[in-house]
């Protein structure tokens, strides 16, 4: 029983301002895009768009789904402006906790703060007996309370872990811990259990829906338990339900067991690319760098492998003809990850995928150029902490700084995602930021406004880019006779509407398989 959908603008993304009057969708896949009157006696049923704007089905291209769930579940904090107004909100729940409780706290950001300082350990302490852990928004750092540490038996005598840094002052732990050392807690909670699990990811695909997203690349493997339970969580969530298209990355701490485990690829559920951290972040001043910080001349950030331990990781990811994710922010990062790629590369007509890419110059440019590697990037990341980061960094370095026309224009495969629950993950937050460079409701040029993108671009990289990143083009990212039925449907036009209203356009329709999987029952569009 085909369908057919027309009665509104409907963008192929073939080519800039290409449009088709109507699409006949049977079974999941597009069979002919053209005129009504060409395709009409085909269809069984039309799907009338009452005046709205069809997209290709937008991805993300880099989340955590499922801590996206958890940010959905626990207490938000990304908007709070003073470590009095957190410590207010987290007391409110530690009253009424249990001593066995664990209070989590998601999206800190203190350089939002007049003085941007983290409660100390004491001040944690005093709001209360349950476990507390606070996770910075870039979720290289967090907070813990003395109960939680004690949990993970780390006390002013546990050595930081490799690849990461428990904070000491005078030799007593202050509570905050960077990097792998937050692991030694995050991913040993006791109350993470399958119910657990299931319900922080339907809450998240709900969300995710609503975005007009109809898929995510997602790594969550290694957080949650051994693998089988967030991949068991997927498959009921997810594929069970064919709700959303999730392409799982797998961290290198858990691929070989993955691979054991003989799980199947789907239609919903992809395995990919093996995911590698390299460095940490700009925030916790532990993203890699060339040089030293402008505001901690003694730091130079970290590498979180040495070069002979990430070349046995991405031997590994050869040995089973997969690809590899990378998490590489500081220069450094990117650097020595470009030259690994360079000596093991991925078989004929893959990718390898390097994430973030915060830092970069020309010559890393021409590196990346020269290697079958594509860039995931988040263009939100513009917005929050650039002047922190430019203080961070100086002048000059940031002229590299969250480069996108520069990776376009060097014939670089480009994919934007959000990396929530570290931003939003509405794709329309993104494609504003990658337009503009500058933070909703101000008026300057741009942070770094030399890369600055158009809006068709901006979209492009939620769409043909996110689809090429996993090899996918063929079939997925654009509105063309073959592709998958997946749809963004908006209220409004992308392309037309004044760019300060792009973040604020309402979805109308998600679209995946040919089902519509969310609808806004509000007024819609022109009726």
């Amino acid at each position: 029983m085909a369908t057919l959908w027309t009665g509104g603008t409907i963008y192929t993304m073939a080519k800039v301002g290409e449009t088709v009057e109507a699409v006949l969708e049977q079974d999941g896949k597009i069979v002919a895009t053209g005129s009504v009157k060409g395709l009409l006696p085909q269809a069984a049923s039309i799907q009338q768009l009452h005046g709205c704007v069809m997209y290709p089905g937008f991805v993300d291209s880099h989340l955590h789904i499922i801590g996206y769930g958890e940010k959905l579940k626990h207490i938000d904090v990304s908007n709070v402006k003073s470590k009095d107004q957190l410590l207010a909100i987290i007391r409110q729940r530690m009253v009424t906790a249990t001593p066995e409780e664990w209070i989590i706290a998601i999206g800190l950001n203190e350089t939002q703060f007049l003085a941007p300082v983290f409660p100390t350990l004491a001040e944690l302490d005093a709001l209360g007996k349950a476990h507390l852990i606070i996770k910075r928004s870039c979720h290289h750092l967090i907070l813990a309370n003395s109960k939680a540490l004690a949990f993970a038996e780390i006390t002013n005598d546990t050595p930081s872990p490799e690849g990461g840094i428990i904070d000491k002052v005078n030799g007593q732990v202050t509570g905050v811990l960077k990097d792998a050392a937050l692991y030694m807690i995050v991913n040993q909670m006791p109350h993470i259990t399958p119910a657990y699990l299931e319900d922080a990811l339907g809450k998240a695909v709900t969300s995710l829906q609503s975005y007009g997203l109809v898929g995510g690349h997602s790594e969550d493997l290694s957080y949650y338990g051994p693998p089988i339970q967030p991949i068991a969580a997927f498959r009921k969530i997810v594929e069970e339900q064919r709700s959303f298209k999730v392409h799982l990355l797998q961290h290198h701490a858990v691929f070989e067991e993955v691979v054991q485990l003989h799980e199947q690829s789907s239609l919903f559920v992809e395995f990919g690319a093996m995911k590698i951290f390299i460095d940490g972040a700009f925030g916790g001043r532990t993203a890699a760098l060339r040089k030293p910080y402008c505001d901690e001349p003694d730091n130079s950030g970290m590498l979180v492998h040495s070069t002979e331990q990430l070349e046995a990781y991405v031997q590994l990811a050869r040995k089973y003809g997969q690809t590899v994710a990378v998490h590489a922010i500081g220069d450094l990062a990117i650097t020595t990850i470009v030259e690994v790629f360079a000596k093991y590369p991925p078989q004929e007509g893959q990718l390898d995928r390097v994430i973030h890419c915060s830092l970069v110059d020309k010559d890393i440019l021409q590196k990346l150029t020269v290697l079958p590697v594509a860039v995931d990037m988040q263009p939100q990341f513009v917005q929050g902490e650039y002047k922190a980061e430019l203080a961070r960094l100086g002048k000059q370095r940031a002229e590299g700084l969250h480069p996108l026309k520069s990776l376009l224009a060097h014939g670089l495969i480009v994919a934007g995602g959000s990396d929530a629950p570290i931003e939003e993950p509405n794709p329309l937050h993104g494609i504003y930021a990658a337009v503009t460079r500058r933070n909703f409701g101000e008026l300057h040029d741009g942070y770094g406004a030399k890369e600055k993108i158009s809006r068709f671009e901006a979209v492009s990289l939620y769409t043909v880019g996110a689809a090429e990143i996993i090899g996918q083009h063929h079939v997925r990212g654009k509105i063309e006779a073959g592709y998958t039925a997946d749809f963004t449907v908006f209220e409004e036009d992308i392309f037309k509407v004044d760019i300060e209203k792009v973040p604020h356009i309402n979805v109308a329709y998600t679209v995946i398989e040919g089902q519509i999987v969310y609808a806004k029952t509000k007024k819609r569009c022109e009726e």
